[in-house]
Order: C-alpha cells, then sequence, then structure tokens
C-alpha cells in the first residue's frame, strides 16, 4: 500500500515514530548509546508532529489544535498516572520504587489531583514529563502558523503564493523561537510548563511542516549513502566533543549542534523507516510501535522494573537495595529484554485497552438502542 506523504496516519510516518520511541528505551536502558540517541530521539517526535500538522483543519483554529492534543493525551495520562499512584505503596513493598516514603489516601488523593495538570512525579511515570511539553510546544506551533496566516492575508498575497510564503515564514518564526529558547536555557530561566523548551524545539516543527509544503519528493532522498555519513557525523560529533545532551535538563551543547545532530539522527531514522516499510513483518511491528508510542513511554520503565524484580529478586536473591536502582539496575545484562519487553509489551497493553474501548462503546451503544 502506497503512502500519501500528507497522510495523517501513514504507515511510513508510525515506523518513523517506532524508531524514535525504540531510541528512547535503549537510550533508558543501555548506558553506552545514551550520548548517541539523546541527540535525536525526543526531536523525532516535535519533527513529525510540525510534518503531520493539518493546516485546513487547525489553521484558523489554534485552539482547536491544542485541544485535539490534550484530547489525545490527557486521559491516557491521568489513567496511567493515577495507576501509578494508587500502586505506589505496592511498588513500594516489591523493591521496584526507589525507597520512598509510603502514601496515605489523602496523599494519593492530592498527588492525583496534581496530576490534572499534567504534574504527577511519580517515579515509574517519570518519562511522562515529555507529554506536557509536547502537548504545549504543539499549542505554540499551531498559534504560530496561525499568526503568519494572518500576516500573509494582511499583505494581500496572491493565492497561488500564500501558502508558500507562509510556509517559510512559519519555519523562520519557529527559528526565532528557537532562539528565544536558548536565551532562556542558557541563562537558565526555568519557566513554567518548561516553556522555555517548548521554545527552544520549535525549529523541528517548522522543519518538519517545511519538509512537507516545500518537497512532496522527500522521499526520493532518503539514500543509504546519505544516511551513513549523516551517522558517522553524527557519532563523532558527540564522541570528539564529549556532548551529552538531555533536553530534560536543558543540555544543548552550544545550542545550534544540537539543532544538527537532532536533524541527522532524524534523517538516519527516516532512511531505516524506508528500508523497514518494506517489510511486512518489521514493518508492521515498527508501525505498532509508533501508533502505540504513547504507552511505550508511559509504561516503558514499569516494565524494566519487572523484569528487575523477576531476575534480580526471584533469580538472583539479591537485596532490594540492588534491584530497585531506576530506572533499572541490571543494564548491562539485560538491556536487550529491557529494550524488547519496554517496547512490545506496553505497545501490546495500548492495543488491548483500546480493543477494550471498543468492546465497551459497542456495549454501550447495543444497550442504549435495546433500552429506546
Amino acid at each position: 500500500m502506497n503512502y500519501s506523504a500528507n497522510t495523517s496516519r501513514s504507515k511510513f510516518w508510525d515506523v518513523v515514530r517506532g524508531l524514535g520511541i525504540l531510541s528512547i528505551v535503549i537510550g533508558h536502558s543501555w548506558g553506552p548509546a545514551i550520548p548517541y540517541v539523546y541527540a535525536y530521539h525526543l526531536a523525532i517526535f516535535f519533527f513529525v508532529s510540525g510534518f503531520l500538522y493539518n493546516y485546513k483543519k487547525y489553521g484558523t483554529d489554534p485552539f482547536g489544535h491544542i485541544a485535539a492534543k490534550l484530547k489525545s493525551s490527557w486521559p491516557k495520562y491521568m489513567f496511567y498516572m493515577t495507576i501509578f499512584i494508587l500502586c505506589h505503596n505496592f511498588f513500594e513493598d516489591m523493591g521496584i520504587n526507589p525507597p520512598s516514603v509510603y502514601y496515605s489516601r489523602s496523599q494519593m488523593l492530592m498527588y492525583i489531583g496534581n496530576s490534572v495538570t499534567f504534574q504527577g512525579a511519580e517515579y515509574m511515570g517519570g518519562a511522562m514529563w515529555f507529554i506536557p511539553l509536547w502537548v504545549l510546544s504543539c499549542g505554540v506551533f499551531g498559534g504560530t502558523v496561525w499568526l503568519c496566516s494572518h500576516v500573509a492575508v494582511f499583505l494581500k498575497l496572491r493565492v497561488s503564493s500564500r501558502q508558500t510564503f507562509l510556509t517559510r515564514l512559519t519555519a523562520a518564526v519557529s527559528f526565532f523561537w528557537g532562539v528565544c529558547g536558548m536565551f532562556f536555557v542558557f541563562r537558565n530561566l526555568q519557566l513554567s510548563y518548561q516553556f522555555h523548551l517548548a521554545l527552544l524545539i520549535q525549529p523541528f516543527f517548522g522543519i518538519g511542516w517545511l519538509l512537507k509544503e516545500s518537497c512532496p519528493y522527500y522521499r526520493q532522498f532518503l539514500k543509504w549513502y546519505m544516511a551513513i555519513p549523516c551517522a558517522a557525523i553524527l557519532a563523532v560529533w558527540i564522541r570528539s566533543r564529549n556532548l551529552y545532551i538531555d533536553l530534560s535538563l536543558g543540555r544543548i551543547g552550544n545550542g545550534w549542534e544540537y539543532y544538527l545532530l537532532a536533524i541527522l539522527g532524524i534523517y538516519c531514522c527516516m532512511w531505516l523507516a524506508s528500508i523497514i516499510e518494506k517489510s511486512r513483518l518489521a514493518g508492521g511491528l515498527f508501525s505498532l510501535f509508533g501508533r502505540y508510542s504513547f504507552d511505550i513511554m508511559c509504561l516503558h520503565f514499569l516494565f524494566f522494573k519487572i523484569l528487575d524484580l523477576l531476575y534480580g529478586r526471584i533469580l538472583l536473591g539479591d537485596s532490594s537495595e540492588i534491584y530497585s536502582a531506576f530506572p533499572q539496575a541490571y543494564s548491562t545484562v539485560l538491556w536487550p529484554l529491557y529494550a524488547a519487553a519496554g517496547t512490545y509489551l506496553p505497545a501490546l497493553a495500548g492495543l488491548m485497552l483500546d480493543r477494550l474501548k471498543l468492546w465497551l462503546s459497542k456495549n454501550l451503544r447495543e444497550s442504549g438502542k435495546r433500552d429506546s
């Protein structure tokens, strides 16, 4: 099946996201890979969100855009975070949380209330810090497109040239936001809801949308003889500069190299996705990872710790001081299992939840019809 560059549910982009979420899981499970995958693993999701931005639907409705992102992310965020909070004491008893205090029922209620505004703070949900940042950054990009479209209308440009002007202006403004974000990061000015990071990553949205609008045949430029040098440059640059990029901590090198290395990593993932997509088995698996990347982001720490419990406590008989190390305790031995279980099992859980929702919805509709 062929997928258009403008298709909102594209197997190719699902595979790209699948590679992105696998990179995140590997970065959390295998120490030697951290400097390399951290250079691009989150940027992929901002880039893909920019590419798949639906101008026809949200170009004049930026609040509708952010509402759509909230609708797709907030319920699952609350669902998973609530489970982690309610199970906090159980995790402490099992020794798979870092040693911490036990929650009273009042504290559980308070932490669940904090999660309503994306302020959850459970160890098991540690990777979920990315979700409110993604929602906010999507809102910033939607607002940027809306603002630039009004500028294009104000200048009374011809319809034939308006879209080109809009795309380029949006990309330029996105880079301006990126410069503003770098200013905040380098001055160590921490804004609420990590708004400084939401500004910093705007160029990835702009580049993604610019690629879709300006280069519809971009896939013909995905070549192995370009991907290999990109991967080599990324690896050598990071190694020679001893770089350790971590967006959550505002560690972005000198700023510009963060964007460069991220684009190199994104290109490599796009090329690899173009190869994987052709395989029915691998393409289907990575497409599954991409479709359920949200669930993988939320649940992979939990499956890491289940493996630690089985291996450390049951097989080795280690004390909880050893296997409670977070986010994993045996990376030198178990990292391939962490990577496999941390992607496939959460994706399977997300798939089962979707099937359950469909089943419940179908039965509720049928019940309503019978009652009427």
